[in-house]
């Protein structure tokens, strides 16, 4: 009986070992690894959400994955080391990404000092163009130039020189360079410093180069997309630039790896948004924060799980787990029946046992009227006392209901009161119940 006590006991246990492993489980915040190039605008967004989202105890932890620059960024995702990536489309797209979300784009500008001669793209043949270096890196923006160049067929004619914020003036001043490409947000205070170093190095207002022939670049290169830079968008009086300037635009995105769970990508682009004023309070740009196009024709595949969430489909509780619920109640409803029929089996085997031990105690019972010696009785009574030693002993009482134990009590007396009443027929002499001798009646 021992055995299937154990048996019920560690039933029991492994069912709370069960249920408490599966509300761990569901209940723990799940981690993604985002890799994003250090020392940069997109490197402190990611670490700012990854503050929020340990802050605010979200369902979503961010473990940032410094790299030295896009392409380590890009390849992170390929190799499996990050689940998610800071990447520039134009740049590097890994091959097992598929895009989250749109963190921010930006605009080619290129412009000239007033004065200098140079007013269209045709101008800049035998000419100097000063890239600005921004991580990931001034090569990256000048291969930006160079496709613009290409469709002008004057690549092979002008000059490039990777400058930074802090040499542009010293650049002009010294005429090493006859125009300034930077690829960036217009409206953001470090483009419009450069621009102003630009008017400052010229004469009147500085001359912005605009590309005419951005939409039908884009269809060749589907890593940029045409875009405007609005007028004023770099300060100054007159407004810099006076028209509306058309150019091309590349954009940043946050994508996941392919494998990523679609509910995790789902909850990351979800968060997000929700956090964008927490985030944007340490991290500006996550005010430049967009949707990706849910178009199926889009140039760049969008994750499932971004998909799902930006169009409404998110899947309930009940569609992620419905499965595991299933299982679940299949498992314990065999581990109920389990149970019930232990329990029955136990009660049945306590019964069992109960029936031998009244059985036990009514042979002793008329055992005892018919006893011929105070031995025997004194045998008997031992027996009494073994009958109830094992029934404490075995722990019967405790499993029986009170009319058996009750049973049991009255068999126990009677028992020890036929012994009492047969011992003290001995000892008067009188003969045992079953072997008195027939009185015959006068005159039969």
């Amino acid at each position: 009986m021992r055995r299937y006590i154990f048996a019920s006991i560690a039933a029991a246990l492994a069912l709370i070992a069960v249920v408490a492993l599966s509300a761990w489980y569901f209940a723990r915040p799940t981690q993604v690894r985002v890799a994003v190039t250090r020392d940069t605008p997109d490197h402190q967004l990611i670490t700012a959400a990854a503050a929020v989202f340990a802050r605010e105890r979200d369902p979503v932890r961010i473990k940032v994955v410094p790299v030295d620059n896009v392409t380590a960024s890009a390849a992170a995702i390929d190799d499996g080391s990050a689940d998610f990536a800071v990447v520039r489309t134009d740049i590097a797209m890994p091959g097992q990404g598929q895009t989250a979300l749109i963190l921010h784009r930006d605009a080619m500008t290129l412009v000239a000092p007033g004065g200098s001669g140079v007013t269209r793209m045709e101008d800049l043949k035998g000419r100097t163009v000063g890239v600005l270096s921004a991580r990931p890196g001034g090569e990256a923006n000048a291969r930006v130039l160079d496709v613009v160049l290409n469709q002008y067929d004057s690549r092979e004619d002008v000059h490039k020189v990777t400058l930074t914020a802090d040499g542009l003036a010293q650049a002009f001043a010294s005429r090493q360079v006859d125009a300034l490409l930077v690829v960036g947000n217009p409206v953001s205070p470090q483009l419009a410093e450069a621009v102003s170093a630009v008017a400052a190095a010229g004469q009147g207002a500085p001359i912005f180069l605009p590309v005419l022939d951005a939409k039908a670049l884009s269809q060749r290169f589907p890593a940029f997309e045409p875009t405007d830079v609005p007028v004023g968008a770099f300060g100054g009086a007159p407004p810099r630039p006076s028209v509306d300037l058309k150019t091309l635009g590349v954009s940043t995105r946050l994508v996941a790896r392919s494998k990523t769970p679609d509910g995790v990508v789902g909850d990351v682009v979800r968060l997000f948004f929700s956090a964008r004023p927490l985030i944007a309070a340490v991290a500006p740009t996550a005010n430049r924060m967009e949707e990706p196009s849910t178009d199926k024709g889009a140039p760049f595949p969008l994750h499932p799980g971004a998909a799902a969430y930006l169009d409404g489909d998110e899947e309930t509780f009940l569609d992620k787990y419905s499965d595991f619920i299933y299982i679940s109640a299949m498992f314990l409803s065999v581990l109920a029946s389990a149970a019930a029929a232990l329990a029955s089996r136990l009660t049945a085997m306590t019964h069992a046992r109960s029936e031998e031990l009244m059985q036990l105690l009514l042979e002793r019972l008329a055992t005892a009227r018919d006893a011929a010696t105070s031995i025997r009785l004194d045998e008997l009574e031992r027996e009494a006392d073994a009958i109830l030693a094992q029934a404490l002993e075995a722990g019967s009482l405790r499993h029986l209901d009170t009319h058996r134990v009750t049973a049991l009590g009255l068999a126990l007396d009677q028992v020890r009161l036929a012994i009492r009443d047969r011992r003290r027929q001995i000892e008067s002499g009188q003969p045992a119940a079953g072997t008195e001798t027939p009185r015959i009646l006068a005159g039969e």
